[in-house]
């Protein structure tokens, strides 16, 4: 069977920096034979029934995609998950997978389990409090008993003491956590247990809840008692005094197992395990390291990072535009420009069932992954979005879309509590960094949520378009629908002229209006009619008033006047209430003589006079989505040639008109925002990447760097490098 040069791995979320290792061990060695690593994970690590809830089944619903996806092997992080049951109902999921697999810290009589040995490493720190400190009396605080990790490291203690010549009896077993630990400084300080010199504990948070007592009764750490640890990370950096402990367990499981399939897969015993277990000093035992300074450092460079990705996301109103979306289409243009305040990934694909849009009034949600996935965003950091696909389910991402080989590629879920409506497939070059934190976590459930504000849209839309089938008023406004009017008129000996309004509305940078716009129309061509006048409503963005005419009038001196008179009305209202949208109305004219003929023939002679204004006037009427579709494409992929000639003939128009609808809409020259657009991304690229001038001038559009440099200078005030150089101060 062919190879498809892809692993899967299933984790529960990865939250703290010790699961980031355990993934970084795992991408590294697979990326460097040039294998995608797709990592099945998402929100939940619960624990017991308390916490069980629809929302967090959705999420689990992700370990499920594993087994549809064509992968050559499968990790399986089952230690990791904290409700037993949740990783029992997984690997019996795994049965009857075509592929290899291996554990990690879940005993199994199916597939092989990996477990990192960690005996060594707390020998290795219990022998350092011996030779380097001179400690005689030395205790253990261990985990639960009988535990295997537990256990493990108690006897690295015991090895170095029994070596030592020292009393290995000085041992309690705990849980691993707060409780015991406390108790055991309570028992020191009330003198109940001799006080020692040292206590080795094996977890990090054992360790630092014992010197937060211990210092609490005024026992000093590490001057009276010297405390060690076991897990790395960067609780122990940030623990006063720093915590001498255990690095690279993580990262070693993560590189072993992966090392294990990896044999499997390829048939190669030859690829080697390693050893990446070292002992971290800290001011805990008397020492002082120079590398957890240096890490303490990068964890506040972190959490300003952090802050600032806060402040873009709070500055973006992601919600709102996502969730104000009209269609499924706009929908996917919002989420392509606001991919941004995710930090650090390289490409983002956003993958729906294909039943979420689909215009089937009877369509119901899956709840369960379809063999089927409709790719509905494809964003890249490096060069311009994909066009929307239907692919198998078993290719993860469509082939044709992807950006290479050797990627870490993190695949959540999409889901309304129960219902599935797909995952979000993320990439990543540095699994080191990689935390579902969250602002991923707001920024996802809003893509849900706005998924499931539009499928309820669609639902009523083709709800409403049944009824109006059936109806003869307007659901929305109680204006006649085609229908009503065309069995209004039918039959009557009346000469009518007809006003047809065809609407385009130009609206605020926010894209929200103070105001329903089809009721805000709707009413104000009610206030201009009169009893004998009939209103209707042809669809969103076309109304209609037939106008009785007597044999002695002008039919177009009728329109005119009515159009004029409604125009007064609607300019003295949108001042009155200071709105800044402007409705931009083509009126266009008929006119009925004796209108005798049946409700079919009228309704024929309606719709073919308003297709005929649609298809005359198409252009016309979509220049403000045309002009706005434009500017998405041009900021999606500012680096392709753009010119007023070429984009002109496209929309067919002069380029004189180009040039005035244009400024019309935007309130500057094409050229400007143009430059601007080029300019903005130049910053971004500056500031963000270390990408030379040279490339960031291609990526801007620009193939002569010293253009580039011209133009940046004179729109920023200073040359690209002195921006780069202020960014990164």
């Amino acid at each position: 069977m062919e190879r498809s040069c892809k692993v899967g791995v299933i984790l529960p979320a990865v939250t703290i920096e010790l699961d980031s290792v355990f993934l970084d061990g795992i991408y590294r060695l697979f990326s460097g034979y040039g294998y995608d690593v797709a990592v099945f994970t998402c929100a939940s690590n619960a624990q017991g029934e308390t916490f069980r809830n629809d929302y967090i089944s959705g999420e689990e619903k992700i370990y499920t995609l594993a087994k549809m996806t064509d992968l050559d092997g499968i990790l399986f992080a089952g230690g990791r998950f904290h409700d037993q049951n949740v990783a029992d109902s997984i690997f019996e999921q795994l049965r009857g997978m075509n592929c290899p697999c291996v554990c990690t810290d879940y005993e199994n009589d199916l597939f092989p389990n990996y477990h990192t040995s960690q005996s060594e490493s707390v020998r290795r720190i219990t022998e350092h409090l011996i030779s380097h400190h001179g400690f005689r009396n030395i205790i253990c605080l261990t985990g639960i008993e009988g535990n295997r990790d537990a256990e493990e490291r108690l006897e690295g203690w015991r090895t170095a003491m029994r070596e030592a010549g020292l009393n290995d009896e000085g041992y309690f077993y705990g849980d691993f956590w707060k409780a015991r630990a406390i108790r055991l400084a309570d028992e020191i300080a009330d003198g109940v247990i001799d006080r020692p010199e040292a206590v080795v504990c094996t977890s990090d948070i054992m360790a630092i809840t014992l010197c937060d007592r211990l210092m609490e009764w005024g026992i000093r750490v590490p001057e009276d008692i010297a405390v060690t640890g076991y897990d790395g990370g960067q609780n122990a950096l940030l623990s006063e005094p720093s915590l001498t402990t255990v690095n690279g367990k993580e990262y070693e499981t993560g590189r072993n197992a992966a090392a294990m399939l990896l044999r499997l897969i390829t048939n190669n015993d030859s690829i080697p395990m390693i050893n990446a277990q070292t002992v971290s000093f800290g001011r805990s035992c008397g020492c002082e390291n120079a590398e957890q300074k240096a890490g303490l450092r990068k964890y506040y460079e972190k959490i300003i990072l952090d802050c600032e990705w806060q402040e873009i996301r709070m500055m973006s109103d992601y919600i709102n535009r996502m969730a104000s979306a009209d269609s499924f289409e706009e929908l996917s243009h919002s989420i392509d420009e606001l991919c941004y305040i995710i930090p650090d990934w390289k490409d983002m694909y956003v993958c729906i069932c294909p039943e979420l849009d689909n215009n089937d009034i009877e369509n119901t949600l899956p709840e369960n992954f379809t063999d089927r996935m409709s790719l509905f965003v494809s964003k890249h950091r490096d060069r311009a979005s994909d066009l929307s696909c239907i692919f198998d389910t078993a290719e993860l991402i469509p082939p044709t879309v992807r950006s290479g080989r050797g990627q870490l590629i993190v695949v959540t879920p999409l889901h309304n509590s129960r219902y599935v409506y797909g995952y979000i497939a993320t990439t990543y070059t540095d699994a080191a960094r990689y935390v579902f934190d969250d602002l991923y976590i707001g920024w996802r459930d809003s893509v849900t949520n706005a998924l499931s504000i539009q499928f309820i849209k669609t639902k009523n839309r083709l709800l409403n378009n049944r009824l109006a089938e059936l109806s003869e008023r307007d659901t929305l406004t109680g204006l006649f629908n085609l229908k009503g009017v065309s069995k209004k008129i039918a039959g009557t000996s009346e000469n009518y002229a007809l006003v047809i309004l065809q609407v385009k509305w130009i609206q605020t940078p926010s894209g929200r209006f103070e105001f329903k716009p089809d009721i805000f129309i709707s009413n104000a061509i009610q206030m201009n009619c009169s009893i004998h006048d009939i209103c209707f409503r042809y669809n969103e963005t076309v109304f209609g008033v037939f106008l009785p005419v007597q044999d002695d009038l002008d039919p177009k001196s009728c329109c005119d006047e009515w159009t004029g008179r409604f125009d007064l009305f609607v300019d003295m209202v949108i001042k009155q209430n200071k709105w800044a949208e402007k409705p931009v109305i083509r009126f266009t004219y008929e006119y009925f003589q004796d209108s005798t003929a049946g409700q079919c023939d009228v309704e024929q002679v309606i719709e073919l006079h308003l297709g005929d204004k649609k298809q005359n006037s198409e252009n016309a009427l979509n220049y403000a989505q045309q002009l706005d579709e434009l500017r998405r494409r041009i900021r999606r992929s500012p680096e392709l040639e753009w010119s007023i000639t070429a984009v002109s003939d496209e929309m067919r128009i002069s380029e004189s008109h180009f040039r005035k609808i244009y400024k019309q809409q935007f309130g500057t020259s094409f050229h400007a925002d143009l430059v601007d657009i080029r300019m903005s991304n130049a910053m971004k690229l500056l500031k963000k990447t270390d990408m030379s001038i040279n490339v960031i001038a291609s990526k801007c559009g620009y193939k002569n760097v010293y253009h580039f440099m011209a133009a940046f200078k004179k729109q920023t005030g200073m040359t690209a490098k002195k921006y780069r150089d202020q960014a990164h101060k």
